[in-house]
């Protein structure tokens, strides 16, 4: 069955900060008592549906009022020339579409990444080896060529309905489509497992965009943050 985009703006908030949230049918919600706190007294999501808002039950009445004043305009998703400060906007994305390259091509170019494999890891990323390793981030997805890895899909984040890709490629191998190859065995992946891919990206970074794309990803939220 496929999610709905409130279903959708729900896994994907969950995984990036590790809140818990009900079930998205009003506009406007509390994360649950029990859920971790994050770093934002809002988050502000435009759907499909509507606009979703998603309150830290901390946030007071008169800070409410003054934050939904400015949702409007950062929602828009004007160019912007300096970073914004105190908060954060992206694009969430949902697998929906064909990828650019089949499922053939993709697993000829991309491979599975196991404990086995941890001195290319090693040497792709030293000091974060122990994380892509870790327990919460399979599928560990690898485009190694000549011995060398050069391109990694993984799971930057993971709860037991969805999972968020994070990729990493050297950038002396970029725009050959070893990302886009990973990114869509790492999809697959995810898939047989019965959970959800998600895709997002900072609304300014035009070449992960591009990637989504090409991966077969479209939006389905614009989402800002404002933090404490």
């Amino acid at each position: 069955m496929v999610a709905t985009d409130h279903t959708l703006l729900r896994l994907h908030v969950e995984a990036v900060w590790a809140v818990r949230l009900p079930m998205l049918i009003r506009n406007d919600v509390e994360l649950l008592q029990e859920s971790a706190r994050p770093p934002w007294k809002l988050c502000a999501a435009d759907i499909t549906d509507g606009r979703i808002h998603i309150w830290r039950p901390d946030v007071s009445s008169i800070e409410r009022k003054e934050l939904r004043q400015r949702v409007d305009d950062v929602l828009a998703f004007r160019p912007v020339l300096a970073p914004l400060s105190g908060m954060s906007r992206e694009i969430a994305l949902a697998l929906v579409a064909t990828p650019r390259i089949n499922a053939g091509a993709a697993y000829s170019i991309a491979r599975p990444l196991t404990s086995q494999d941890q001195s290319l890891i090693e040497t792709f990323h030293p000091a974060a080896c122990d994380d892509y390793l870790h327990p919460g981030r399979p599928p560990l997805i690898g485009v190694v060529v000549a011995g060398r890895l050069l391109s990694l899909a993984h799971s930057s984040r993971r709860t037991a309905e969805a999972c968020e890709l994070g990729i990493d490629t050297l950038p002396e191998a970029r725009r050959r489509g070893y990302a886009l190859a990973a990114t869509i065995v790492w999809a697959y992946a995810v898939l047989r497992e019965g959970l959800v891919p998600i895709y997002s990206a900072l609304a300014e970074n035009t070449a992960s965009l591009h990637l989504a794309a090409a991966a077969g990803y479209r939006p389905f939220a614009r989402v800002v943050t404002f933090e404490a």
